[in-house]
């Protein structure tokens, strides 16, 4: 069985000729996807090679390209060439109509917004993901609104969306997005059992963090520094390492040279897989402050590594901690509330304590592989059509 695959996930080639990608994790998932099916084309977005990126190829010979310009910005000129690119979308999906015998819509994005009317007007079976908040939101886009009001009334096949309820709707399931592999989840064992062994034995001597993610306003890093600050007032022992690029980097350096937090706080810019794996190993806790998030890789990356989950109350995070078994909540509308947890993690709460909630974290991600995550997709899908 053939697969198709309509995503706006940027890519590229390589000077050695070879395709690849910045979104390290949607590769990934379709590397776990594509052993289900003969062969996968792809439909997606291409722009030219940058040598500063890391970056990850694809090396299976499953898969094959349809590449599309990239139009992107907010200006009406760029609308404007938005508007114009649709022709040869249009041509695309007829491309990717006829090498496939099913087609995997990733929402939400402009791209799938004339791709659902194509492949609903053709009669083909589909199936998709929607990989934003799926409750609607306060300032939430209109054309977000529209899709996924598009999947909830029309969409003729399975869709996953994140949520922890297993079925929303006759065809809409609650799903996960996975990072990593049962074998990986293997390979964390021994220095996981370690890092357990050592907290059962010893008191926490420093508070080691880690917050992976573009660095925008929605991911909100600058409540996290802010928070950092008041530890270091406090003389409260930390390290924080925050991983990604974006608009407000410099903007967070000059934060941290100007209230001397270079000891304790490093922008790392984006690292690749090896590298972020290192680090996740080298922490004990995962900060997140995000104001909005449809599912949230971190914490699940960090579980797989033996770190516990620190998050702001965003929709999932009740979900990732099991209401703070395994887990932190805290409040980011509340200026100090990271503060105090924090605070109280490395004051009073029992390093033990710290240890049950590694425990039970890896055995919650056990169920979220890479592996299990394209089992799922593939028998609901069978199961569906009757294939």
């Amino acid at each position: 069985m053939n697969l198709g695959i309509v995503s706006d996930c940027v890519h590229f080639t390589t000077p050695t000729g070879v395709v690849a990608t910045d979104n390290h994790i949607f590769l990934r998932q379709l590397n776990a996807l594509a052993v289900h099916f003969d062969r996968v084309t792809i439909c997606c977005p291409f722009i030219e090679f940058d040598d500063s990126k890391s970056y990850s190829v694809y090396t299976d010979k499953k898969f094959h390209f349809i590449p599309l310009s990239n139009p992107g910005g907010n200006s009406i000129k760029h609308k404007l060439k938005l508007l114009l690119t649709i022709p040869e979308w249009f041509k695309a999906f007829s491309k990717i109509n006829k090498a496939s015998d099913i087609v995997y819509q990733r929402f939400p994005n402009n791209l799938n917004i004339p791709g659902f009317f194509y492949f609903y007007f053709k009669r083909k079976k589909v199936f998709a993901t929607y990989t934003g908040a799926w409750k609607n939101e306060i300032n939430q886009s209109k054309t977000y609104q529209f899709q996924k009001w598009l999947l909830k009334k029309f969409f003729r096949g399975p869709v996953w969306v994140y949520s922890s309820e297993e079925k929303l709707a006759k065809n809409i399931f609650g799903g996960f997005s996975p990072s990593y592999t049962i074998q990986e989840w293997n390979e964390e064992t021994v220095q996981v059992n370690n890092r357990i062994n050592f907290l059962s034995n010893n008191k926490l001597t420093s508070l080691k963090l880690i917050s992976v993610g573009a660095l925008n306003s929605n991911k909100n890093q600058q409540y996290i520094l802010n928070n950092c600050l008041l530890l270091k007032q406090a003389t409260i022992p930390f390290s924080l390492h925050i991983v990604g690029e974006g608009v407000l980097k410099n903007e967070y350096q000059n934060f941290i040279d100007q209230h001397n937090l270079n000891n304790e706080i490093i922008l790392t810019g984006a690292l690749n897989y090896t590298a972020l794996r290192n680090l996740y190993r080298e922490k004990d806790f995962v900060v997140q402050a995000t104001l909005s998030e449809g599912f949230g890789k971190v914490p699940i990356e960090g579980f797989f590594h033996g770190l516990v989950p620190i998050l702001h109350q965003s929709v999932m995070a009740p979900y990732f901690t099991n209401n703070g078994t395994r887990g932190y909540l805290f409040n980011a509308e509340n200026s100090n509330d990271l503060f105090h947890v924090l605070s109280n993690v490395y004051s009073t709460t029992s390093a033990k304590l710290i240890a049950e909630k590694i425990k039970e974290g890896r055995i919650f991600v056990q169920s979220q592989t890479l592996e299990n995550w394209a089992s799922i997709y593939f028998s609901t899908v069978k199961k569906y059509f009757d294939l």
